[in-house]
């Protein structure tokens, strides 16, 4: 039965100690398998188009020897296995309920002319929000499209609820405005409300583009991922705020960035460069491409900082345009891309997001006994036997130091010239302190190429290969891949110190764009 929300959270606020520091255990405590399968399987959504169908399993290739020699030579590759087993680092901050406004959206994403819910609770008297489509083109960095006249505030938070069966919090918070938006254009929004007590809340949405076309771009809001990681309410994904959750939700604020989720460790940034290049972008999210594959996939599909959650119907049809229709390029400006299987679910509030199921274990999810491929676990494991690195041309091998130290890139003798012409680069040009947070390493038999060697360290000193990776698929679609978390702050020179001049880092991301069939117009 669901539990008020208040109680759990003071509860787990008592007993827990969090850190942003990343963790040194496993898997946390395992999650007890539910009595019955009802919160998984039973409303799992049904995929918009017929699974495309799966690859064949690779072959395990060996684990590579730590502490390969540097040089402009490419590593070796990890194969399947992995460096360490330490948590994702990326949702550490503490549950309890902050006393000012909070405000999330009704639906993870719209389309233009379609209404906007906003759900709003505050301590305060009274607020006010504005709606702002992020444009790094204009003078502010955004266009205001709606401003509220000043609002009666409400406290809503003991109507949230915990379910203690697979651990999911709600705000369950009613629509307090409904706003129109014919008008407006696809793009990534924000929501800044501010209420009398002088606190600040904000929220996340997207503005899709209706109908994908093969020729524009397309920037993916990875919108599974930021809800997996998501603490609000006491809960998510992992093991380290408590026991595991099973089932996350929509309905609830992001507890991150006062609401932004990670928009502002690197996601921000990447939009920025691409907007700032001239790109014509179109916007969706994971969540729309896993409900409704498109029919017509983009020539390219740009992929921000972390995409580490997919769905089945998703990967599908990722690996069917790049792979069999070799149709789509894609640029993955992140690492630890397409880690965890997940599902949809129905969700408690008619018309509210699907929620989000993952168990991270074949032995604990009913679906396993099932259907095998839609299992929640790691894709490189049994029964789905499918390496992320297949995609990409590489994959996950370990969190990087204690998650926040910089590591450097070296640039290898396997780079085309075409991607560092005009850069002054050669191999064995360094690109520091671009290798943070998560590294990914080159896989063998995917076609991958690494064009720059990562050097860094786990958090126990044990060494860790890492490389910036290019593929072509065996139908001709192109792959760049960063195989790190901090490559946006190359973008931003006041971040990091390069150690090469910020516009030859710019010219090479240019040259990307260029590879993948997108030149720049600026």
């Amino acid at each position: 039965m669901p539990r008020r929300l208040g109680t759990v959270v003071a509860l787990a606020a008592a007993v827990l100690v969090l850190a942003l520091v990343v963790d040194g255990g496993s898997n946390g405590g395992a999650v007890p398998r539910p009595t019955s399968a009802t919160s998984a399987l039973p409303g799992t959504a049904s995929p918009g188009t017929p699974s495309l169908g799966h690859l064949a399993p690779s072959p395990a290739p060996p684990a590579p020897s730590p502490g390969a020699s540097a040089g402009a030579a490419p590593s070796a590759s990890p194969g399947a296995s992995w460096i360490d087993n330490l948590e994702g680092i990326d949702g550490r901050v503490p549950i309890a309920l902050p006393a000012r406004i909070e405000v999330y959206a009704g639906a993870v994403s719209i389309t233009p002319g379609q209404q906007l819910m906003l759900h709003v609770s505050t301590m305060a008297a009274q607020y006010t929000y504005a709606i702002e489509r992020l444009d790094a083109t204009a003078r502010s960095g955004g266009q205001v499209v709606a401003r509220s006249p000043v609002r009666g505030g409400h406290d809503y938070r003991s109507m949230g609820t915990f379910d203690a069966l697979d651990r999911t919090a709600r705000a369950n918070w009613p629509v307090t405005d409904t706003i129109e938006t014919a008008g407006w254009a696809p793009g990534v929004y924000t929501v800044t409300a501010h209420d009398t007590r002088g606190t600040i809340g904000q929220a996340i949405f997207v503005v899709r583009t209706p109908v994908l076309t093969a020729g524009a771009p397309t920037f993916v809001f990875t919108a599974l991922t930021y809800q997996a990681y998501n603490l609000w309410g006491g809960a998510n994904l992992y093991a380290y705020a408590g026991p595991r959750g099973v089932r996350v939700s929509f309905e609830r604020p992001y507890a991150l960035e006062g609401g932004l989720g990670f928009w502002g460790r690197g996601d921000g940034r990447i939009l920025r460069w691409l907007q700032l290049r001239g790109l014509a972008l179109q916007y969706t999210t994971d969540y729309d491409l896993a409900l409704h594959p498109p029919a017509v996939a983009p020539r390219l599909l740009v992929l921000p900082r972390h995409a580490e959650y997919v769905t089945a119907s998703l990967r599908d049809w990722v690996e069917q345009h790049v792979d069999t229709a070799g149709d789509m390029n894609v640029l993955d400006f992140g690492s630890n891309g397409f880690y965890w299987q997940v599902r949809l679910a129905e969700p408690r509030t008619p018309g509210a997001p699907m929620d989000i199921v993952c168990y991270r274990s074949a032995a604990e999810d009913p679906a396993a006994a099932v259907d095998p491929t839609l299992t929640t676990t790691r894709w490189r494991d049994s029964p789905l036997d499918r390496p992320e690195g297949m995609v990409f041309g590489a994959q996950y091998v370990a969190v990087l130091g204690n998650g926040f130290t910089r590591f450097d890139f070296t640039v290898t003798d396997q780079v085309p010239p075409d991607l560092i012409a005009g850069t002054g680069w050669q191999p064995g040009t360094v690109i520091r302190g671009l290798l943070q947070g998560e590294g990914d390493l080159v896989y063998p038999g995917s076609g991958g190429t690494a064009i720059m060697d990562g050097r860094a360290a786990t958090s126990n000193g044990t060494p860790v290969a890492t490389s910036v990776t290019i593929r072509t698929s065996p139908a001709g679609a192109r792959v760049f891949s960063t195989g790190t978390f901090a490559w946006a702050d190359g973008f931003d020179p006041a971040r990091v110190d390069l150690g090469v001049t910020a516009a030859s880092f710019d010219r090479f991301n240019r040259n990307v764009l260029t590879w993948l069939g997108f030149p720049p117009g600026s």
